[in-house]
């Protein structure tokens, strides 16, 4: 009986900015998980870390396949062109990272049977994430499963700016101790992943294309993975696969939402979460419904709550502008990026 040959997997990573350090200890850890090869987008990163970069992928060429833009064109491209290059490549899967992610223990592994679990079951159009943890700690991967388990997401074909009157009561109530939260019974069915961590076959990715570009970043990842669902696919969320996301230098804290918007540090990420969020919402549901009106009117007015509390007039305005832009269609690079 022929023996079958392992599954062959590529990673890609996409860096920008002076992240040469974290993007190679990122490529390092996939090729010790046993990827076939690498493809490293570098998003306009500053001449230092280009040229580290660069060392480390003459280095170890043809495994580590480095590629360079001249500019940060935003995670959108970036990543559709690491995908891109990753489809000219004879490999089964991809395997999608962030530059400051490391997986932990055996989470290719894992992610490679949970799919193939999926697969065995008759559902061929599917992706597999994993659980993304602040740290290797145990207890905060405990934490961050719980916290999954009892994450309520808005309804997009209601909610405006992520915004839902039923969902925000509820946790209203719950900050007030009046309820409890509810514990999903399904938690490892998703609607969508982020790009880290993420696993699939060259042949889903084949089935849906690449991201939009026009989102430019944030968000892009959420649309371009809930095509596998809107397809009839499945998203598996691996309670075991872990992968440590640091989160480090936060532009948005922590905490209540929308206060947390006038908190941000970053006006283009601020702007092109909401109106990516927004179109996201818009194109899901009916745009006019007593329900989406009702969340818009919930939102602004927790703006100009939030607004009497920072007196940070400029947040308001970057999320007009956006909730604008996405009202009108208007998608593409409008906000210029950092480096």
């Amino acid at each position: 009986m022929p023996v079958s040959s392992p599954p062959r997997v590529i990673g890609a990573t996409v860096t920008y900015g002076s992240r040469a350090a974290s993007c190679l200890a990122t490529v390092g850890a996939m090729r010790a998980a046993g990827v076939v090869a690498v493809v490293v987008v570098d998003n306009g990163s500053v001449d230092d870390a280009r040229r580290q970069l660069d060392a480390y992928a003459r280095a170890h060429a043809p495994v580590v396949r480095y590629h360079r833009l001249a500019r940060n064109e935003g995670s959108a491209p970036a990543f559709g062109f690491a995908i891109e290059r990753a489809l000219e490549s004879d490999a089964d899967y991809l395997w999608l990272l962030d530059d400051d992610n490391l997986p932990h223990g055996d989470a290719l592994a894992i992610l490679l049977a949970e799919e193939q679990a999926m697969r065995a079951a008759g559902i061929d159009l599917c992706a597999v994430a994993p659980t993304r943890a602040p740290s290797d700690d145990p207890r905060e991967i405990a934490a961050v499963r719980r916290a999954e388990q009892a994450r309520e997401q808005p309804r997009e074909d209601r909610s405006f700016a992520g915004v839902e009157f039923a969902l925000f009561a509820r946790r209203a109530l719950e900050r007030l101790g009046l309820r409890r939260p509810r514990i999903s019974r399904d938690a490892a069915v998703v609607t969508y992943a982020p790009y880290g961590g993420l696993l699939v076959r060259l042949d889903v990715l084949r089935r849906i294309g690449l991201p939009d570009a026009d989102l430019v970043l944030y968000g892009d990842d959420l649309e371009y993975t809930s095509r596998i669902v809107r397809a009839g696919g499945c998203i598996r969320l691996s309670a075991e696969a872990v992968v440590v996301d640091p989160r480090g230098g936060r532009w948005m804290p922590p905490g209540f939402e929308v206060l947390a918007m006038f908190r941000s540090t970053d006006d283009a990420l601020l702007y092109y979460s909401m109106r990516n969020r927004i179109h996201r919402e818009l194109r899901t549901g009916r745009r006019h419904s007593l329900a989406r009106w009702t969340n818009a009117g919930l939102f602004w007015a927790l703006c100009l709550v939030c607004l009497a509390v920072t007196r940070r007039p400029q947040k308001l305005r970057v999320l007009g502008r956006a909730a604008a832009d996405a009202w009108a269609g208007r998608l593409g690079r409008r906000v210029e990026l950092a480096g």
